[in-house]
């Protein structure tokens, strides 16, 4: 590093600098060019003038105007990873009311979930349609819950859908992921509206705050299943774990 880089980059440092590199000897002249050489690699000043340089790894922190740590995914900036996390901002980006400290993550503008009257509610996120019945089946291992769902049809758990056999299924472990609100616990599920938490008949019925099986493998002896109680995804025993829950969904027709 020359001498012209850190008069340009620190001036009063720079200044100092001078002065003793006219009045001293080269000694004290190498010590201050070590001092300052630290001084210009951790930042003249002390502060965060908000610039990045190109080496920086930058994360994205969201405005949490409600205080409520789910973040604005409209409102952003970016910072160094290595300065501190901005006051009023959260890493979080999935609240859909920053005004609003009741609102938290995964709610919707507009309505979430629509009731079609005939034992399915529809997903409006996804189009997916989910029996309206979150306890209608037996808690059972993971083969019996592959077979359940794949068997189910409309005069059935209260559907009056014009399904058939195989039209149902587990629901793969993206479609849990994209089900579920961590936004709530017990359950981690929305409302009809989509502006706050599931209670009995909003839009479901029967939700369980336990596990409900996924119709993908996670190994030759375990399959995924869903948590309801935090809307995270798990895996266990397909043959052993017999106590968890079947919630199947099919496609719209």
């Amino acid at each position: 590093m020359s001498l012209e880089f850190i008069i340009d980059h620190c001036d009063s440092f720079g200044i100092l600098f001078q002065i003793m590199y006219n009045k001293h000897s080269n000694y004290l002249r190498s010590v201050f060019l070590l001092l300052l050489t630290v001084v210009i690699t951790v930042g003249c000043g002390g502060g965060d003038d908000g610039g990045n340089s190109g080496n920086e790894t930058l994360i994205t922190y969201y405005r949490d105007s409600d205080e409520d740590f789910y973040g604005d995914p409209n409102v952003s900036i970016e910072k160094d990873a290595s300065k501190k996390q901005p006051k009023g901002y959260v890493r979080d980006n999935t609240d859909c009311d920053d005004t609003n400290k009741e609102i938290h993550a995964c709610c919707s503008i507009d309505a979430r979930f629509t009731d079609m009257g005939d034992g399915t509610v529809r997903d409006n996120d996804t189009g997916l349609l989910w029996l309206k019945n979150a306890n209608a089946f037996d808690e059972m291992n993971w083969p019996d819950a592959l077979n359940a769902a794949a068997e189910l049809s409309s005069g059935e758990k209260g559907l009056s859908d014009d399904s058939v056999d195989g039209d149902w299924r587990l629901p793969t472990k993206e479609e849990w992921v994209a089900f579920m609100c961590q936004g709530f616990t017990d359950p981690a599920l929305v409302n009809t509206n989509g502006d706050g938490q599931w209670t009995e008949g909003d839009a479901f019925t029967g939700v369980i705050k336990n596990y409900y099986w996924s119709s993908e493998e996670f190994s030759i002896e375990k399959a995924w299943h869903a948590y309801m109680g935090d809307g995270k995804i798990y895996a266990g025993y397909k043959q052993y774990s017999k106590y968890y829950y079947v919630w199947p969904v099919r496609n719209a027709k």
